[in-house]
């Protein structure tokens, strides 16, 4: 550990707003990085020196300081770090002045170093985690696992247990915006928060892997996570009052099955985006149609889209229309209430929508037909609802 110039500005600017003494703090080498006099800044006080060699205090006179070089008179103290001198701290003035001030300030940077190394240390495991999650994603060589579990454990993560992800996405409404979640808060929401690793994957993006081994069935697990989805979302609001989705993928009970489901994670997520889902909480497997779909080359979509939409696609308030009567169950009372709209008006809008596609959109088989050509679209055309 070393004094940084950051800290040692800290210390010299408050010790001088608060006594007016002067004041140098050295590193460990007796060199001057901040002082009171920016003019000394860079130069070799001797009087530091002898106090990281003895590691005592160095009260200086006017007359020592006369012989050594880049001294005056006052205090010189060490400032320890895990019992190592790191640096020394100088404040110029009659011995009586300067003493209690400068063991006090001597203190409060001892404390200051304390603090900055164990918000590096967080910072640092919180680094090692991402890269770890990183790796995770991208496929593994079976050789590899092993490493990957150590690393797991000297983070306090064991590897071994069977994960599931979460992938959180932000709306960026602004190319400023940055958005920075609570990791703690958020693994709180889980059975298990010591066993969930949190990641930032890119601007906007993080990826949650949490522990399954609470969850009797894969069943128990999806339903217990959407709930968890649920929450994080509403928290995620309140936090950024910006819209955020939340995708939630397999049960992996192997590692090297993460990189998988994070992409098939990834992909249901921009699926569900674009086409016509208005949730936020997703899991996987409820998108398992919407995958396959996006998976139709783009010509041969726009060839069934063609066939079964035909000129409806010139009519997005027709297709709104009949995206809202399928995401009711075909139920036209519903339909017409979301719509704000008279359910009369529903039956002729539907009526007006057959005669452009040739096809009864309330008829159950021609209405599945609809609705895959309704989601090819959605999925291809780009747009998001």
């Amino acid at each position: 550990m070393r004094i940084t110039r950051k800290i040692a500005d800290m210390i010299v600017n408050k010790t001088r707003d608060l006594t007016q003494l002067n004041m140098n703090v050295m590193d460990k080498h007796g060199t001057i990085i901040s002082s009171s006099d920016s003019s000394r800044i860079g130069m070799l006080h001797e009087g530091a020196v002898q106090v990281v060699r003895t590691g005592e205090e160095v009260m200086i006179t006017r007359e020592q300081a006369s012989r050594w070089s880049g001294s005056k008179p006052g205090i010189n103290m060490p400032i320890y770090f895990h019992a190592e001198v790191v640096g020394v701290i100088g404040i110029s003035g009659q011995e009586s002045e300067v003493i209690p001030f400068g063991r006090a300030v001597r203190m409060m940077t001892e404390l200051l170093l304390h603090q900055s190394y164990l918000t590096e240390q967080v910072e640092m495991k919180e680094r090692s985690k991402m890269y770890l999650v990183q790796e995770l994603i991208a496929a593994i060589d079976p050789a590899a696992k092993d490493g990957l579990y150590t690393r797991g454990e000297l983070l306090g993560v064991d590897l071994r247990l069977p994960r599931v992800l979460m992938i959180i996405q932000m709306d960026q409404l602004e190319n400023s915006t940055d958005y920075e979640i609570r990791f703690k808060d958020v693994a709180a929401l889980f059975p298990n928060p010591q066993e969930t690793l949190i990641a930032q994957l890119g601007r906007g993006r993080w990826m949650v892997l949490a522990d399954t081994t609470v969850y009797r069935t894969n069943r128990h697990a999806k339903s217990a996570l959407m709930d968890i989805a649920g929450k994080l979302h509403l928290l995620l609001s309140d936090w950024f009052r910006n819209t955020s989705y939340i995708a939630v993928g397999r049960v992996c009970p192997d590692i090297a099955l993460i990189s998988a489901s994070f992409h098939e994670t990834v992909s249901m997520l921009e699926i569900a985006k674009k086409a016509d889902k208005e949730e936020a909480v997703f899991h996987v497997e409820d998108a398992a149609l919407e995958l396959v779909l996006a998976e139709v080359s783009e010509t041969t979509a726009r060839q069934l889209i063609a066939r079964v939409l035909g000129e409806l696609i010139e009519h997005p308030a027709l297709m709104e229309t009949l995206h809202a009567f399928y995401r009711n169950n075909m139920n036209l009372n519903e339909t017409a209430g979301v719509l704000g709209i008279h359910r009369n008006t529903l039956l002729y809008r539907l009526d007006r929508a057959a005669t452009f596609m040739g096809e009864d959109p309330r008829q159950f088989q021609q209405g599945m037909r609809i609705q895959l050509g309704l989601m090819l679209h959605s999925i291809h055309d780009g747009t998001e609802r």
